[in-house]
Parts: structure tokens; C-alpha cells; sequence
């Protein structure tokens, strides 16, 4: 018996991508169809998903002289403060510093869970754009878990942010505004994507934080393509003002919380005064260059949606996260 032709719902839609001039008509965008980008990363996630409970070796030795963190990406590299720690004082530093990011990444990865369930409320629950949210959301809650194992892994625990960021996080979802959701998706997974590129091939680095940091990274990958995606519909389809409000508000909220990636007890850990070593950080040379190659990709993308117009490129500038 032959097989019935497939629904017309389920073929790939006839327009693939086009491209839209934004309103102020300084910003040409090409948009590719919802249905198209979530099929392809769905093919992806199909082909290239990991289970972290078998495909890391969490019962691996951690060997006492080998890094957790590249040393040049730890906060005090190349400063005093760096030179006057002993070598097992700078690994011990580096692993308290991964597993501060890790419980940042945890904490970000719930905001964005909670949000993209809001906004694929609102679209075809039988879409394809909301079968690929559904399985991103699936990856976060394995990656969330993959963190707290993994700071546990390293005998230490998971920390909330400061209780300001921490309490007015509770309030995203009451009203629903996709723009800024999918902008500080961006904002840091472009920035712990371009720490973990460095982190996972450098055989120095012990073979657990490798593992972890190599899964985020290659299914990461295809959050950021969804996130890119919809932004950029998201901002075409916005008037200028909207857009270079949304931009100045993500420039402010990224300057805030990028300070509290690294935790202050991770200074304390190793002797050195938490506040004298957040400001010698703030002040290095190398961190801001550091920091500014981290977010580079992703001040480039806002660049080309319109997201640096106005004074969010000044925000970003001040905050040393401009290259």
C-alpha cells in the first residue's frame, strides 16, 4: 500500500529567507523562515544532544596542578595581585572561578527557560518553532543540572546573585517583552560560549571541566542561532524608538550583571581581599581586553540589528565590553 502524502503542514515552507529594511531604514536584515531555522535545528539536536550523566567522566582524578579556567581567562591574570599567588593558589582560584560562571550560567539559563515557555505561549504549539523551543528548553535543564553536578563535582557549592539581580529577577514573565529575552540570551551565551571555545581543546585543563564546557558549547550552538533569529524579527518588525530602548536597557542590565560573574568568595578562598581584587580586575588591562573579546560577537550582532544605536554603544564602551 502506498504511504499517504505528507500533511501540508509538515513540508518545508516555500520562502526561505528575505530581506527587511528596519523602519529607520538604517539596518537591512535578512530573516530566514521560523519554520526553516527550528526544522534545521531540530535535525541538529536529533544528531548532536548529549547525556551528561554518561558522557562526562565525573569520577575522573582532579589532578592538584592542572587548571580548571585558561589562566589568562581568570579575573586577576596579569595583574599583582596574580603574580604574588603561588601556582596551586592560582588552580584553586581558577576552579573557584569556572564553578562561579557555571552557577551564573545556572541561574541565567532558569530566567531564559521561564521567558521562552512565555513566548512560545503565544505561537502554534504544533510548529516546529515551538518543537525546537520545547527541545532548547530540555537542553538547559540538562545543562543546569550538568553545572550543579559539576561545582559539586569540584566540592564546592552553587551561589545566587547579589540579592538585588536575585529579586528582581522574579519579576521577568509579568509583563512579556521577547526583545530584551532574546537580547540577554545572547548577551551571555556569546560570552560563555567564547570562554568555553578556549576552555574545552586546551589539554592543560582537567578532563572533567573539558567535557562539560565541550557539551555546552556544541548545544549552545544552536540556541544562539535560534536567539539570533528571532531577535532579528523582533527588532525589523519594531519602530526605532522601541529598538534603541530595548538596546539601552540590554547595555545597562549586561554592564550590571557581568560584574557578578565572578563571586567574591572566590578572592576570599585564596587569601586576597574580595574588594581590592574585584577593583584590580575592573582596572586590568588584559580583563577588559578579556571581556570585550568575550562579548565580541555578540556586540557585533547588535551592531547589525541597530542594538548599539544611540547611547547603548556608550554603555558598552564605558563598561570596557567594546573592542
Amino acid at each position: 500500500m502506498t504511504a499517504p502524502a505528507p500533511s501540508s503542514d509538515h513540508r518545508r515552507p516555500a520562502t526561505r529567507t528575505a530581506e527587511i529594511r528596519c523602519r529607520d531604514g538604517n539596518h537591512t536584515l535578512e530573516l530566514t523562515d521560523r519554520e526553516v531555522v527550528a526544522e534545521r535545528l531540530l535535525r541538529s539536536s536529533r544528531r548532536h544532544s548529549f547525556d551528561p550523566d554518561t558522557d562526562v567522566g565525573w569520577d575522573a582524578a582532579q589532578d592538584p596542578d592542572r587548571f580548571y579556567l585558561p589562566p589568562r581567562l581568570v579575573s586577576i591574570y596579569e595583574t599583582p595581585l596574580w603574580d604574588g599567588l603561588s601556582h596551586r593558589r592560582r588552580v584553586e582560584l581558577s576552579k573557584r572561578e569556572m564553578c562561579s560562571i557555571a552557577s551564573f550560567g545556572i541561574w541565567s539559563e532558569m530566567l531564559l527557560m521561564k521567558a521562552l515557555l512565555t513566548h512560545v505561549y503565544r505561537h502554534r504549539y504544533d510548529s516546529d518553532h515551538v518543537g525546537y523551543a520545547l527541545t532548547e528548553i530540555a537542553d538547559e535543564c540538562r545543562h543546569s543540572r550538568m553545572f550543579g553536578r559539576m561545582v559539586r563535582t569540584c566540592g564546592l557549592r552553587t551561589h545566587r546573585p547579589r540579592a538585588l539581580e536575585y529579586q528582581a529577577a522574579k519579576l521577568t514573565g509579568m509583563v512579556y517583552d521577547p526583545m530584551p529575552m532574546f537580547g540577554g540570551t545572547l548577551a551571555v551565551e556569546e560570552f560563555t560560549d567564547a570562554f568555553q571555545r578556549l576552555t574545552f581543546p586546551d589539554e592543560t585543563i582537567q578532563p572533567m571541566i573539558r567535557q562539560v564546557t565541550r557539551i555546552h558549547v556544541i548545544e549552545e550552538a544552536r540556541h544562539i542561532r535560534y536567539a539570533r533569529e528571532e531577535l532579528k524579527r523582533l527588532v525589523a518588525e519594531a519602530p526605532p524608538m522601541r529598538r534603541r530602548m530595548a538596546g539601552y536597557a540590554l547595555a545597562r542590565m549586561t554592564r550590571m550583571t557581568v560584574a557578578q560573574v565572578v563571586h567574591p568568595s572566590c578572592y576570599t578562598a585564596v587569601g586576597l581581599d574580595p574588594g581590592l581584587a574585584r577593583r584590580v580586575a575592573a582596572r586590568s588591562p588584559h580583563r577588559r581586553a578579556t571581556m570585550a573579546w568575550a562579548f565580541r560577537k555578540c556586540t557585533g550582532f547588535f551592531d547589525e540589528i541597530g542594538f548599539l544605536d544611540g547611547r547603548a554603544r556608550d554603555v558598552w564602551a564605558r563598561a570596557g565590553l567594546l573592542e
